[in-house]
């Protein structure tokens, strides 16, 4: 019973974090308040890799692109994705630090 509580556990935390890969964000355990499958359709195919800072209101103020495991070069597409990301909203909370920071991938596919 306790082994099938633990994968349910995981099963439901895999979800919520897909595509939140590392940060201060993820080890506090900080969720999403807004739905997201970090996918986006778009001409160009790929992954591309932000590092994102949350503030204690839970919005993203800033979206950095991260070089490394970026698969994706068009310039339109990684605005489109970043302006994505700037409208993804997190828990609110005044316990947490003034800036929370996390890594986040994203896929972008054709139709």
């Amino acid at each position: 019973m306790k082994a099938l509580i633990l994968l349910v556990t995981l099963f439901v935390s895999s979800i919520s974090f897909g595509q939140l890969i590392n940060g201060t964000l993820v080890d506090e355990g900080r969720k999403m308040v807004s739905t997201s499958d970090f996918s986006i359709t778009d001409p160009n195919e790929g992954v591309l890799f932000y590092e994102l800072a949350v503030n204690r209101k839970g919005i993203v103020t800033s979206a950095r692109l991260l070089s490394e495991g970026t698969t994706v070069v068009s310039t339109p597409t990684r605005i489109k994705v970043r302006n994505y990301l700037m409208t993804l909203t997190f828990e609110e909370g005044t316990y947490y630090p003034e800036f929370h920071h996390v890594t986040v991938k994203v896929t972008t596919r054709r139709l």
